[in-house]
């Protein structure tokens, strides 16, 4: 049986190559250990113009896709493509998009997977060509019960990229890199963060057992030359210290460099004095503001000192710090863009990330605008995302509108303009 799992162009991305295909390399790697009479297929469209995608599509007998928001647009015009060349073909997809919209997807696929989809796939191979409309899976998946994930379905080349590592001062920019993940699920339950939705079928945060992380990224510099790594978890170091220690002394182990992401109250002296010693090298810090009223309305959870504390022992062991921030919250006072600057120039992190409020389909906001003085929400699930280095190409576009209560929209977009011009100057931009 041919079954193909189409990745998307993800166009709307500044370099959709930074990333890689994580749930398709799971879901491969069970099904490749669960049968060998399936003929599996990667259809990586990444790079590739939306208009010529089906030239690129060979025929198999099921498609699977992992449907985000921000790609429905393009995957509803593959499959409807696809129905007309290859019309016996059937159409599968999981994914949160598909997940929290299961009654729109249906319009578009002949079946849905909803939450993590290691067994309902390979229910969904064994019932073809009867398939069901909903596979639902009831039980919480044991994420170690499986091989990690494998990535030979792209080519080296593909895999291994440089770029992923580089640093404020230009260091580790040609070593050999790609993503991983050590974990599904996150503990916390921000408002602008869909995970919460889907806490039904990934309820709190799985880690991987110590030795599955090592072996993966031996495997990773065995195969294809990997001299660093780019952990895409929600939270890159486990919050208990039980956990972080084995899990930061296996990575530690491999030799290898990282860099990470975190919550500001995830860390401790010990803790990022290991990771240090472990090979990290960034960590980034979602900060996301620096007024307490904006934090508690998106139930961040984290307060401004925890910040400060943070900041200050990343810099303490010289790992470079990258300051997550989100410009136009909720309850954000008039001098915002003063008290973000003054915050950055008291605490001095290396970098500062700013990033333009967002209602995506899914988040409490979204589901709830009024409780966060947000009188009208647009659905052009097209613009949830906004990426600041398109903005000299693009003009900015906001998903919402506050009421009386908050600012403008032209108030929203100049201050971002104006914080954004503000790091530039600091010497506190991104670096790609």
């Amino acid at each position: 049986m041919q079954v193909g799992f189409i990745f998307p162009s993800s166009d709307y991305l500044h370099d959709p190559f930074r990333g890689d295909p994580h749930t398709y390399f799971q879901l491969l790697t069970v099904l490749e250990n669960f049968n060998d009479q399936l003929s599996l297929k990667l259809i990586d469209l990444r790079g590739i113009d939306r208009k010529f995608a089906q030239y690129h599509i060979p025929e198999c007998e099921i498609y699977f896709y992992s449907l985000y928001t921000l790609d429905y647009e393009e995957i509803k015009g593959i499959v409807a493509a696809l129905r007309i060349r290859f019309p016996k073909s059937k159409h599968i997809s999981g994914g949160p998009h598909a997940t929290i919209y299961q009654e729109d997807s249906l319009k578009i696929f002949d079946t849905i997977i909803t939450g993590e989809g290691e067994n309902s796939i390979v229910k969904a191979i064994e019932d073809y060509p009867n398939l069901k409309t909903v596979y639902e899976e009831q039980n919480h998946i044991d994420i170690n019960a499986y091989p990690f994930p494998k990535r030979h379905w792209l080519p080296v080349s593909t895999v291994s990229r440089i770029g992923l590592m580089t640093t404020k001062d230009k260091k580790h920019r040609d070593l050999l890199s790609c993503t991983v993940i050590f974990s599904r699920g996150c503990p916390y339950s921000c408002s602008f963060c869909a995970l919460p939705t889907l806490k039904k079928f990934s309820p709190g945060i799985r880690y991987r057992k110590p030795e599955s992380i090592r072996a993966e990224i031996e495997y990773l510099q065995s195969d294809y030359g990997i001299e660093g790594i780019s952990l895409l978890d929600e939270i890159a170091i486990p919050l208990r210290r039980d956990d972080a220690i084995p899990h930061l002394e296996a990575i530690g182990r491999t030799g290898i460099l990282w860099r990470g992401q975190t919550r500001v109250d995830g860390l401790n002296d010990e803790i990022v004095s290991l990771a240090r010693k472990s090979g990290c090298i960034t960590m980034s810090l979602g900060i996301e503001s620096v007024w307490q009223k904006s934090l508690d309305l998106i139930n961040k959870r984290i307060n401004i000192d925890m910040t400060r504390q943070s900041i200050k022992l990343l810099k303490k062991y010289g790992i470079e710090c990258r300051a997550y921030l989100v410009s136009g919250l909720p309850g954000e006072p008039e001098d915002i863009v003063e008290r973000t600057l003054n915050f950055l120039d008291e605490t001095q992190p290396d970098l500062a990330l700013l990033s333009l409020f967002t209602v995506r389909p899914g988040t409490e906001v979204y589901n709830y605008p009024e409780h966060f003085g947000i009188k009208q929400v647009y659905s052009d699930w097209s613009k949830t995302m906004n990426l600041q280095d398109r903005y000299d190409e693009e003009e900015i576009k906001l998903t919402f509108e506050y009421d009386n209560g908050g600012f403008s929209k032209e108030r929203i977009i100049s201050n971002f303009k104006e914080l954004k011009s503000k790091i530039t100057e600091r010497g506190m931009s991104a670096v790609l």
